[in-house]
C-alpha cells in the first residue's frame, strides 16, 4: 500500500507541474529564461551596436537577460545558420541587415537559408544614412560634376567596397547604372579599410559610406558630395540630398542600410508577438533612440509586415542585377 500511495503522490505532483506549465505559458509568462540575440558579425559593426543598444532595453521589457552572441564567418552565414538549428521557441532572435537578408541570398547559391522561409520579421528599428564621397584630389565638387567627369572617363575612376558580392558593391553598381556611368570596383575586407583607401587616394570614390567618414569630410580629407537620400543627412547637415543634386537621375533614388531583428519561422504565433511588442517598447524609448542616433542612425518603429516586404523587395532587385550581369563576383 505504502508503495501505491508514493506513485500516486508522484503522478499528482508531475500532473501538477505539467498543469502549472501549462497554465504559465496560457498566461503569457514567456520568457522564463534569458534570451541569445545572434549577430553574424563581428563587434563593433553597425548590427552588432544596435543590437546591444536594443538588447539593453529588451532586458527591462521582457524581464529575463538578452545575451549577445557574435557568431562571425562566412559573410553571416555561419551565425545565421547557427541560429536556425536552434529550437523554434523564441529564445532565439537574429539581427539582420541588408547583407544578411537580401544580398548573400542573392549572390550565395550556397548560403543556406531564405529569408522569405526560414525567417520570421520582428521589425527593422534602425536605418543607417551615408553620403557618397570621394577622395580630396579628385577633381569635382558636386555630383552633376562627378557624373559628367565620370561619363567622359568610361572604366576610368575606382570605387572602393566592403568585398565582391556585398551589399556596397551591389548597391554601387546599381547607383552607376542608374546614372550611366562606368567604375572599376575594387574590393575590401571592410568599411574601415575601404574608408582608408579612399583617404589615402587608392581609390576615387565610395558610392554609400556612414558615420565613420564624418570627421574625415569634415577635416577636408575627402569630399562628401551628396547626401544618399531625399533629405540631407544630420551628420553632414551643409551637404546636399540625392534630391536636391539637380541631376534628374537621383530625384527619386534613395539608399539607406538597416538594422532589424527576425526570428527562425515556425516559432509560436503568441511568443512571436510578445516579442514584437516588447521590441517596439523598446525602441520607443528616448534613451535608446538618443543612443542610436548619436551614432548616426534613424531609429524606426519597424512592423513585421515592413520588413518582410522590404526584405522581398531588395532580393528581387538585387537577384535581377545579378542577373543583369552588371556585378561580377569572380
Amino acid at each position: 500500500m505504502p508503495d501505491v500511495i508514493k506513485h500516486l503522490a508522484r503522478g499528482l505532483v508531475a500532473a501538477h507541474c505539467l498543469l502549472a506549465a501549462t497554465f504559465a505559458q496560457a498566461a503569457g509568462l514567456f520568457p522564463d529564461r534569458p534570451i541569445t540575440i545572434v549577430v553574424p558579425t563581428p563587434p563593433g559593426g553597425p548590427i552588432d551596436r544596435v543590437a546591444r543598444a536594443v538588447g539593453q532595453q529588451l532586458q527591462s521589457e521582457l524581464g529575463q537577460a538578452v545575451v549577445i552572441d557574435n557568431r562571425v564567418g562566412a559573410s553571416g552565414k555561419i551565425g545565421v545558420q547557427s541560429a536556425l538549428r536552434a529550437p523554434r521557441d523564441g529564445y532565439t532572435l537574429i539581427a539582420v541587415s541588408p547583407s544578411i537578408a537580401s544580398v548573400n541570398p542573392a549572390v550565395d547559391k550556397a548560403v543556406g537559408y531564405d529569408p522569405l522561409k526560414d525567417f520570421e520579421p520582428l521589425g527593422i528599428v534602425a536605418k543607417n544614412s551615408g553620403v557618397v564621397a570621394a577622395r580630396a584630389t579628385l577633381p569635382v565638387a558636386s555630383m552633376r560634376e562627378l557624373v559628367a567627369y565620370a561619363r567622359a572617363r568610361p572604366d576610368h575612376l575606382t570605387y572602393g567596397s566592403f568585398g565582391i558580392g556585398t551589399s556596397l558593391h551591389l548597391h554601387s553598381e546599381e547607383l552607376a547604372s542608374a546614372l550611366g556611368i562606368s567604375l572599376r570596383h575594387i574590393p575590401y575586407k571592410g568599411e574601415s579599410q575601404a574608408l582608408n583607401a579612399l583617404i589615402a587616394g587608392e581609390v576615387d570614390l565610395m558610392l554609400y559610406v556612414t558615420s565613420p567618414v564624418v570627421p574625415f569630410a569634415e577635416g577636408g580629407r575627402v569630399r562628401a558630395l551628396a547626401a544618399t537620400s531625399t533629405r540631407r543627412w544630420a551628420s553632414l547637415p551643409h551637404v546636399p540630398s540625392f534630391a536636391e543634386s539637380g541631376v534628374p537621375e537621383l530625384q527619386a533614388y534613395t539608399y539607406q542600410s538597416w538594422v532589424g531583428f527576425v526570428l527562425p519561422a515556425g516559432v509560436p504565433p503568441d511568443v512571436a508577438e510578445r516579442l514584437g511588442q516588447a521590441l517596439r517598447a523598446a525602441v520607443a524609448k528616448p534613451e535608446l533612440r538618443r543612443q542610436l542616433e548619436t551614432q548616426g542612425f534613424e531609429v524606426v518603429d519597424g512592423r513585421a509586415a515592413d520588413m518582410k516586404q522590404v526584405i522581398a523587395t531588395e532580393l528581387a532587385r538585387n537577384r535581377g542585377l545579378v542577373a543583369s550581369g552588371r556585378v561580377r563576383l569572380d
